[in-house]
Parts: structure tokens; sequence; C-alpha cells
């Protein structure tokens, strides 16, 4: 999952498939908890239609203050630069229910 900073967010929000946005820190357990499951979560799918991007919070201030993130991990989805949906927390469900629509 390749990891997105302040600099490259504007080529990366560009793309025309569907964005997942990963809010995490080193330091949050939660976060590394639910990492192996996004990453498996990205494996099963059977489209490249969704792409997931990693963003520490502890590097992107501005980008988190711009996405309104208060607490991680949170997951937002964009689409031609709009936010599609979020959830937020270490449970697997409601981020496969995000995404799910458009798989």
């Amino acid at each position: 999952m390749e990891c997105i900073t302040e600099e490259n967010v504007k080529q990366i929000i560009e793309q025309p498939e569907y964005l997942l946005f990963y809010f995490t820190a080193s330091w949050c357990g939660p976060c590394q908890k639910i990492k192996p499951q996004i990453i498996k979560l990205k494996e099963g799918l059977q489209t490249n239609n969704i792409k997931f991007y990693m963003i520490d919070i502890d590097e992107n201030d501005t980008l988190c203050e711009k996405c309104n993130i208060k607490s991680v991990p949170t997951f937002i989805l964009f689409k031609n630069k709009l936010e599609i949906g979020q959830c937020k927390g270490a449970n697997i469900v409601p981020v496969a229910e995000l995404i799910k629509p458009y798989c």
C-alpha cells in the first residue's frame, strides 16, 4: 500500500479510480491491528477500480486538517476529488461495506 504525502496528494486525487485514504499513525495500536486486514482486503478485490493509500497523520498535518481527521484509523473514499464516504475505527467490516458498492 503506497504512502502519500501533502506533496503528492494533488497528483493522486486526480486519478479516475476510487481512492481509499487510510489515515494512520505508527504509534496507534488499532491502526497497526487493522493494517494487515486492509492489505488482505485490497489483495482480495477482483477489481482495479479502487486504489488504497496510507497517510501518516504525524507527517501530514495540513492534509489531515483539510480532511478533518480527528481520530485514527480513519478511512475516506474519494472519487473525482469528492468524498464518497468515510468510516473510523479498527473494524474491517465498515471499511469493506464502504468500498463494496464500487468493486
